[in-house]
């Protein structure tokens, strides 16, 4: 008996082939086996960076207050506007949450931001009526869009608002402002209790005579001069000098 195997590759498969041969008959048997499994591909999604909520609302869910569904329809008001003013902001990392903005339910965060305010100080007719208003006119004013857009967001939580004084509610305009103003108000208190001494050396512009005080205050950066602010003692005339 004699027998012979042929061995073929193609396309990363194994044919074999084997026939055996006697006297009576030929016999053929093919074995083929995949030595490489074929490959799988999968389809990845990148995972959305806006989180899945409930389904947005269509319209005002109403308590059946007059009053309460009042301030619920003037917050709708300030928080539809969030979308537009992310999209015509001119800082591209505020135009970057469009899409987080978007995501969110003024209807829904309204009713929020109502029903807690509701429940920690009770009706906006009442004794908290000027909280109610404050945190109101914050919301929709035009300068104070990041306010409304964070309030949106939930990075302030509704619940907090009753506790945040206004100048946190404040516009980052307003804000710097208020700083300027603390500043200044720093400073003129510092400059009134400064040590004033008694000097000739000084003589006034407007009267002519040299009964002044002075005192000095470091104004600028510690590497120049310090200004001397002098007050004529005779007419009260007040200047300064480096």
């Amino acid at each position: 008996m004699s027998a012979s195997v042929k061995i073929e590759k193609k396309d990363g498969s194994v044919k074999v082939e084997k026939t055996a041969n006697n006297d009576s008959k030929v016999q053929h048997v093919k074995v083929e086996k995949v030595s490489k499994e074929s490959s799988r591909t999968t389809d990845t999604k990148k995972p959305s960076s806006v989180p899945s909520g409930p389904p947005k609302l269509t319209s005002l869910v109403r308590c059946n207050d007059a009053a309460r569904d009042k301030y619920r329809e003037l917050l709708v008001d300030a928080f539809v506007k969030v979308s537009k003013e992310t999209s015509e902001d001119d800082r591209e990392e505020i135009r970057d949450l469009l899409d987080q903005v978007n995501a969110c339910d003024p209807y829904r965060v309204a009713v929020t931001v109502e029903s807690a305010l509701f429940e920690r100080i009770g009706r906006s007719t009442g004794t908290h009526k000027v909280k109610y208003r404050s945190i109101l006119f914050n919301l929709k004013a035009d300068n104070n869009p990041d306010f409304r857009r964070r309030v949106l967001l939930g990075e302030v939580r509704p619940g907090s608002l009753v506790d945040m004084p206004a100048d946190e509610m404040a516009s980052d305009a307003r804000k710097l402002e208020n700083q300027q103003i603390k500043e200044k108000a720093l400073f003129d208190c510092e400059r009134a209790s400064a040590p004033k001494a008694s000097t000739d050396q000084f003589k006034c512009g407007r009267c002519g005579q040299r009964k002044t005080t002075y005192y000095q205050l470091q104004t600028r950066s510690a590497d120049e001069p310090m200004t001397t602010f002098v007050t004529c003692v005779n007419c009260n005339n007040h200047w300064k000098f480096c």
